[in-house]
């Protein structure tokens, strides 16, 4: 997870997770504005995702093709007490700390409600297959192919995201690869 400070707006923030591995999100790069309110930190900060492929991808259950990022942390989903933004104790980095562990996983298709309960199934775990390659082909478009032409017009994590895959060549590309074969 990276992280930079806006100089003229003190307000925002700008992130990039990238995808953790044995995920289909593995080496990608995601780009997240962070917004804080006037009453920050009583609320949450607000995050809008912008690897969306100019609107037409939806990477996740949890991450919308408008930007949304749904999570109960954020008050975007419904969720426990426990689970809720709480100014006492929660952080943008707990945020950023749920997105890598609870939205970009293996199996993101059992994030979708109601889906979970078909996970060890047979239809769950072909659904899940299925909604896997779909992820990893938007991975490669535009978490990859994409931030490497700038297509998101990025340029606070344009070094970043250069170096990154300059050092992650071969991973990323035996990854890739074996994707294809899958």
């Amino acid at each position: 997870v990276f992280v930079c400070a806006d100089d003229d707006r003190v307000d925002l923030l700008k992130a990039l997770i990238t995808g953790p591995p044995g995920t289909p999100y593995a080496s990608g790069c995601f780009l997240f504005d962070i917004f804080f309110p006037a009453d920050y930190p009583a609320s949450p900060p607000l995050f809008q995702f912008l690897t969306t492929g100019q609107g037409t991808v939806r990477m996740n259950p949890n991450l919308y093709n408008n930007g949304k990022v749904c999570l109960s942390l954020l008050g975007t989903w419904s969720g426990t007490q426990n689970e809720m933004w709480n100014p006492n104790r929660s952080t943008v980095l707990s945020v950023l700390i749920s997105i890598v562990a609870m939205i970009f996983v293996s199996d993101p298709y059992f994030n979708e409600p109601g889906y979970e309960v078909t996970r060890g199934t047979p239809a769950g775990t072909e659904r899940s297959k299925l909604y896997n390659q779909t992820i990893r082909e938007a991975t490669i478009r535009h978490a990859m192919i994409g931030n490497l032409r700038d297509e998101n017009n990025e340029p606070f994590f344009r070094d970043v995201i250069r170096h990154h895959f300059s050092v992650k060549r071969e991973a990323v590309l035996r990854e890739v690869r074996q994707w294809a074969a899958e």
